[in-house]
């Protein structure tokens, strides 16, 4: 399994993970931004998306390392790779657990300073 998240863009278990979370990320987007952010839905929505989104860019930024970085530099490209997915997924875990929630903070973004 680690060769096949190092490698995840020829994984084929991690490859049909990536088709099915274009699904999850349909549902889950919406559904984060459109729910009060103080329910429980929300926070599971919340939860879900932050599980989903670093697995999703994950796959995806390994086929762009295996498409355009020259064979000499794909395995530290691949560990960069893994680190950032690592430091997404715990950032977005954070901040669904403890903060706002990643609606809360999109909502908040997109509403603008506050007026005094």
């Amino acid at each position: 399994m680690a060769s096949g998240f190092v490698y995840a863009d020829t994984s084929k278990g991690l490859y049909k993970l990536f088709h099915k979370s274009h699904f999850a990320l349909a549902g889950l987007v919406p559904a984060t931004l459109a729910l009060p952010s103080d329910g429980f839905p929300a926070k599971l929505a919340d939860v879900g998306l932050a599980a989903v989104l670093p697995l999703h860019s994950h796959v995806a930024m390994n086929s762009v390392v295996t498409d355009y970085v020259p064979k000499a530099l794909q395995l530290p490209a691949r560990a960069g790779v893994i680190g950032l997915s690592a430091v997404t997924f715990i950032g977005l875990m954070k901040l669904s657990l403890t903060g706002d929630g990643i609606g809360g903070t999109v909502k908040k973004i997109w509403a603008g300073p506050q007026k005094a």
